[in-house]
């Protein structure tokens, strides 16, 4: 009788078998006396194309969208199959009695197995197993109380859902988007993603704040002041309307003030001195984790991911991706084993507070930090009871960030004194701040990235600006209330507003993860309130996919979309496709889903006729677009018939087949500012395009405009071998040189040009 354990990574399952002391070094699954343990490779299972239930659907048409599966087939991913093949014989082996599930904790982890599960035909019982850290301790108190299969049907549906949602959108608006968008000059694949649109909306958005802004001047009025104790400098203000205001839209306003001001002396209005306390940060989840260390060190969310999970792997920290910033009171009570896991670690600079909190032993994490409600799947990031030693690079960074901010939760609050001086001339008045920090508290453990941020209120981003001087004085001299003081000299300083920054990967980040929080809908919001955009473990990837797409490109650590990522918001009609409105949704219905409160298949006729009306909006889009991005029309194509588009890039300007007709065209030539083509074919008057090498060809008769290959005729046209539909004759950057490409099945084959008759 034999169990078989299935992890999701081999690196996962080599840990489980090594803690529950099965022995073995297999290259796809470990055997025991009782136990095998075998893995997935992440998904091994994936859902058909359109293609594989039509193949008709192969080729996109508005007239086959949208398609609904009767019932969603899957098929084993070809490049894993070898493993795939792995686990579902060892499924199918008559000594196995029963499978735990063993891949991550959540609903991407439940999915990963059920697809593995039902494609295999395996009917035996299913355990769930539930860890939060690979360490063996943790391995075996999970074994230990794993739950039937069926405790987790709720996820299971939720996840098939999910999965299966997806799919349905993103295949269906993808498609009608794309044919849509090309039949006004776009090119390429315009793809549409739940998370993913709303996410590439963030950053359009935002661009779109940045172009329409309109930069104002205004001017600050500044003092300098002469006290018994020491000089200070204030900033003029006044109150209006219960705020203070504190510009001149004129500079000749602040100047005249000045004048009226010069040579009288001033006095001590108020004199207010706070003492201000800030509580320790609260633990990583994944998102801060890549929000800092972005902000620290420019990582991309995909890149700080890896590490973490390599740190998790290697046994050092929790499970990576949570959506968590507390403990359980379990956890909690194994927080001393982490702190003695520090101290025997390689990191030396944080010893002397290991040392500190030695001599209060034993210390106990605050409430604050541990809440049981708070935590769903898994807690905070934590480093684990094993020593870090030999961390180098990246790990170790990631490792010191999460090490610090676990410290410095068990250590008191940072102190800082706040002293507001309002100083008045005659009937004005001059506010001068300072502030000081007291006692480090838990900042000496774990320090704050850069400067502080300034107490001030939120203004809106017309109102934005870089203060010229720093209104925050530091340590300013002791003065007391009505004390008299010399008015040294009064200064205007210019200004000017500026429009709000571009996105850095954190800022992005942070915004999918409170995206939401201005939904009307308390059940929306709630929806939201945890995961916003995407999840902890899926927010690297819709960043990266915007990038591969080209709807964003990546300049140092800022996020900036293309004209194709904004002309693709632009031309998207349903609002909701582009707000988190969906995903809250959704995320609300898969919630319930999981708590067993609605039915799937309710939630899935849902989708189809949400799925319909998207698609039909899609279909009636006016290609509005053609002229303003894609640039104007300038002719027909010689080749299928398209639009010409003029289009320019650094100076040079060129047209280009739009391709609606036939999406293989590639005809392109140089031009002038109106159009017209710069060179003429000398075989066929045809517009001539300048390759990469510099050579010279006609986009009509593909001839050679230089050397003896000019003379050359391209070759016949020829049927397809895999197929047998027609081939497309296209050239090759080498001059003298043509392939033979078929637009069915993607067949290519070098060819030989003909030699010209007579």
């Amino acid at each position: 009788m034999t169990r078989l354990i299935i992890s999701e990574k081999p690196s996962m399952g080599r840990a489980i078998a090594a803690a529950l002391g099965i022995q073995g070094t297999g290259r796809s699954f470990i055997q025991g006396k009782d136990f095998i343990v075998t893995w997935c490779v992440g998904h091994l299972v994936q859902a058909f194309a359109p293609e594989g239930y039509d193949p008709g659907l192969k080729s996109w048409r508005l007239d086959t969208v949208p398609f609904f599966p009767e019932t969603f087939r899957y098929a084993p991913i070809e490049a894993t199959r070898d493993q795939y093949e792995v686990v579902s014989q060892l499924m199918a082996r008559d000594d196995v009695v029963d499978v735990v599930n063993a891949t991550d904790a959540g609903r991407e982890g439940e999915l990963i197995f059920d697809l593995v599960y039902r494609l295999s035909g395996c009917t035996k019982p299913v355990l769930r197993f539930w860890a939060s850290s690979l360490t063996d301790d943790a391995i075996r108190e999970a074994y230990a109380r794993m739950k039937p299969g069926e405790a987790y049907i709720g996820l299971r549906d939720a996840a098939r859902s999910r999965q299966e949602a997806d799919w349905l959108v993103g295949i269906n608006c993808t498609r009608a988007q794309t044919l849509a968008m090309r039949r006004s000059g776009g090119e390429g694949v315009y793809s549409i993603g739940r998370v993913q649109t709303p996410t590439l909306a963030l950053i359009v958005n935002r661009e779109k704040e940045i172009t329409d802004f309109i930069p104002r001047d205004f001017w600050t009025l500044w003092a300098a002041f002469q006290a018994e104790g020491g000089t200070y400098r204030g900033k003029w203000f006044r109150k209006a309307d219960g705020k203070d205001q504190d510009r001149f839209d004129q500079e000749k306003d602040a100047l005249i003030l000045a004048e009226k001001l010069s040579g009288l002396p001033g006095k001590v209005a108020s004199l207010t001195v706070k003492t201000e306390k800030k509580k320790p940060e609260l633990l990583y989840d994944l998102t801060a984790l890549q929000k800092e260390a972005n902000k620290r060190f420019g990582f991309t969310a995909e890149h700080t991911l890896e590490v973490a999970q390599d740190l998790y792997e290697a046994k050092l920290i929790s499970y990576p991706r949570t959506n968590s910033r507390y403990l359980t009171e379990s956890d909690a009570r194994k927080a001393a084993g982490w702190i003695k896991a520090i101290a025997q670690g390689q990191l030396s600079e944080v010893q002397p507070f290991v040392e500190e909190l030695r001599k209060r032993w034993p210390v106990k994490l605050d409430k604050r930090f541990v809440n049981d409600k708070e935590v769903e799947d898994h807690s905070a990031l934590v480093p684990t009871e094993n020593p870090a030693r030999n961390l180098q690079g990246d790990r170790l960074k990631i490792y010191e960030l999460i090490a610090r901010r676990f410290l410095a939760a068990h250590f008191p609050e940072r102190i800082e004194g706040k002293t507001t001086i309002v100083t008045r001339i005659g009937k004005e008045t001059f506010k001068t701040t300072g502030t000081v920090v007291k006692e480090l508290g838990w900042s000496a453990v774990d320090p704050p990235h850069g400067r502080p941020k300034k107490d001030k209120p939120k203004a809106e981003h017309t109102e934005e600006h870089e203060p010229e001087e720093d209104e925050d004085s530091g340590l300013l001299p002791q003065v007391v209330k009505d004390e008299s003081v010399a008015t040294k000299d009064l200064f205007p300083r210019a200004g000017k507003t500026s429009p709000p920054k571009r996105m850095t990967e954190g800022d992005l980040l942070g915004a999918m993860q409170s995206a939401g929080k201005e939904l009307d809908d308390e059940e929306l919001k709630g929806a939201m309130k945890d995961c916003g955009l995407g999840t902890p473990a899926t927010r690297a990837n819709i960043i990266e996919t915007l990038l591969k797409r080209g709807f964003v490109e990546r300049k140092r650590n800022i996020l900036q979309p293309t004209v194709k990522g904004m002309e693709l918001i632009r031309s998207i009609r349903a609002e909701t496709l582009k707000s988190p409105q969906m995903t809250g949704e959704w995320e609300a219905r898969l919630e319930r889903i999981r708590r067993g409160e609605v039915q799937r298949d309710e939630f899935m006729h849902g989708i189809r006729a949400f799925v319909t009306e998207l698609v039909e909006q899609i279909k009636q889009q006016a290609p509005a677009f053609s002229r303003r991005v894609f640039g104007p029309v300038v002719g027909t194509c010689p080749r299928c018939g398209s639009n010409l588009h003029l289009r320019d890039w650094e100076g040079r300007h060129y047209v280009k087949c739009a391709a609606t007709a036939s999406p293989a065209c590639r005809v392109s030539f140089d031009s002038d500012a109106e159009g017209k083509p710069l060179e003429m074919c000398r075989f066929c008057q045809g517009p001539v395009k300048t390759t990469r090498k510099g050579d010279k060809i006609c986009a009509c008769c593909d001839k050679w405009q230089t050397g003896k290959e000019g003379d050359q005729l391209p070759p016949g046209p020829i049927s397809c071998a895999t197929c047998g539909k027609p081939m497309l004759v296209v050239p090759s950057t080498r001059r003298g040189q043509w392939f033979h490409r078929c637009q069915d099945c993607g067949t290519l084959q070098e060819a030989t040009p003909r030699e010209p008759s007579g």
